[in-house]
């Protein structure tokens, strides 16, 4: 008999458990390019989370249900004088196509992303055009991690900018410069295997440089907004709440406003939204513009608009 707090854990019994897994790992992905459930294996080295395959398959209900989640959140916040402005981010498999394996794939995310726009339009919700802007700026750089859900601060930049095309520019001139680079160990790769044997298969850290935005001396000095004025609050997902990807930086220069960053990792674009929904900032200083960052993947979940699923998303 072995009480709980005796008892070594599974993981402490058979210490060659792990190491085993992430060999059976490394194995199958270098002899079928295949990974555990989430990941979807590309082409080069690519890695695509498995939601943006499955966002295909429930197309039309989908975002009928999400046409009015979003014109519920656009009418509560245009009761307070408050605009809404979606920014809809498209589906890495898109961009990146050629890393794709499924051909059939891509072609319906993009029109996953062209039919969300559409039905914000129909509805009367400003949105923002993404999808062009990166594929145009390809040539650039790397705009999604080989080996990770999330863009680079290159993408968040040119995401950026794209909303402060569609916005307009204010007079803050903030600058933006480099920091400390980072190593990331791609969310995707840990679906195939983790640890030491990663790099051995290609699937090592990636570096991400994030960036910072600054505000001119003049501006610094004072309040860039009072206590009953906030120009923009931006929510969404991990895109945005991470400062690795600088999203939040990359606005302030693009919109020449500093931007209060309410998004929140691990909990999808629901929920963050109706956390700011609810909060004594929107109470006490609304601001008078929201940017929702909200990835097209996300279309695909069932129940994506129920509260308590809303609460529960992984990302």
């Amino acid at each position: 008999l072995c009480f709980p707090s005796a008892c070594p854990s599974g993981r402490q019994r058979m210490p060659h458990r792990l190491p085993s897994i992430d060999a059976m790992g490394a194995a199958r992905y270098l002899a079928f390019r295949e990974g555990r459930p989430g990941v979807v294996v590309g082409d080069d080295g690519w890695l695509f989370s498995k939601e943006e395959f499955e966002a295909t398959l429930k197309r039309t209900p989908d975002l009928a249900e999400a046409a009015a989640g979003v014109t519920a959140v656009r009418d509560q916040l245009a009761a307070k004088g408050i605009e809404l402005v979606v920014v809809p981010l498209p589906a890495k498999a898109d961009i990146y196509r050629e890393h794709v394996s499924y051909p059939a794939i891509p072609t319906d995310l993009e029109r996953l992303y062209e039919d969300f726009r559409t039905v914000l339009d129909n509805a009367g919700i400003r949105s923002v055009e993404t999808r062009a802007p990166l594929l145009e700026a390809k040539g650039k750089g790397q705009l999604f991690l080989t080996t990770d859900t999330h863009w680079t601060p290159l993408g968040a930049e040119v995401v950026a900018d794209a909303v402060g095309a569609a916005l307009g520019k204010r007079d803050t001139a903030y600058t933006i410069a480099d920091t400390a680079p980072v190593e990331r160990d791609g969310d995707l790769s840990k679906f195939i295997v983790t640890g030491g044997l990663a790099p051995l298969v290609g699937l090592g850290p990636e570096t991400v440089v994030p960036r910072e935005a600054s505000a001119p001396p003049a501006a610094s000095s004072t309040d860039i907004f009072g206590p009953s004025s906030i120009p923009f609050v931006l929510t969404g997902t991990s895109y945005s709440a991470n400062p690795q990807w600088s999203f939040g930086e990359s606005l302030k220069v693009s919109l020449g406003s500093d931007v209060l960053n309410l998004a929140e990792e691990g909990k999808g674009p629901i929920a963050p939204m109706r956390a700011f929904l609810d909060s004594a900032t929107l109470r006490d200083t609304p601001p008078e513009v929201v940017i929702w960052e909200f990835p097209i993947r996300y279309l695909g979940q069932t129940q994506l608009w129920d509260p308590e699923s809303a609460k529960e998303a992984v990302e």
